[in-house]
């Protein structure tokens, strides 16, 4: 558990599986995140995901589709969006160039991350090591679809539909799902949590 605010907080766990749903059956171990903010001395539940925990030379997990990873997009577009939006896109270019300096500027101390693969990194530099290595080669990088929620005046969630022209351990990159958290620190947004999920073809 980690506090994002005075009223806000991440929780982030492994969750082990036996079982099946409509079917299928379930990943065996997964990553999961919950972000929860405290209401009228309770605390609630405003964002889950889970990334199944996989190898990544076989490839992310089975991709989802928006409603899995997506809140109500017919809510007002908040302002706080837009200065998150170009944060998140800064970051992007700067996983694409491997530039571990920029990182650093648009992120705050406490960092941590669930990729595609279920691979959970918990701190700052071990998310900074995998951003900046050698694992992935990649032209351009895009995001769009972009929806922020506002949990409180600082901390808010940017949910949007990531993509990269390139490859990342030998497979070429899917679009994916992303949410990222982040907290206003002197009136700037920095980026401090993400979890990516593959997204469904129909997404791309």
């Amino acid at each position: 558990m980690r506090p994002l605010g005075g009223d806000v907080a991440l929780v982030t766990y492994k969750a082990t599986v036996d079982g099946t749903c409509g079917g299928e059956k379930l990943p065996a171990v997964s990553r999961a995140a919950g972000i929860y903010v405290r209401d009228g001395g309770r605390w609630k539940e405003a964002f889950h995901a889970e990334a199944p925990v996989v190898d990544a030379a076989s490839g992310p997990a089975k991709p989802v589709g928006k409603e899995a990873t997506q809140a109500d997009q017919s809510q007002p577009r908040d302002p706080g969006t837009d200065a998150m939006l170009a944060v998140e896109k800064d970051l992007w270019e700067a996983w694409r160039a491997h530039d571990g300096g920029r990182i650093e500027e648009l992120t705050t101390r406490e960092v941590s991350f669930i990729n595609i693969f279920g691979t959970y990194f918990a701190t700052r530099a071990e998310a900074l090591k995998d951003w900046t290595g050698v694992g992935c080669d990649v032209k351009s990088v895009s995001v769009t679809d972009a929806t922020g929620t506002m949990l409180s005046s600082t901390v808010g969630i940017l949910r949007f539909n990531g993509g990269a022209d390139g490859t990342c351990y030998g497979q070429k990159v899917g679009p994916i799902w992303g949410t990222s958290v982040y907290v206003r620190e002197s009136n700037a947004w920095k980026w401090t949590f993400g979890i990516n999920l593959p997204a469904a073809p129909e997404a791309a």
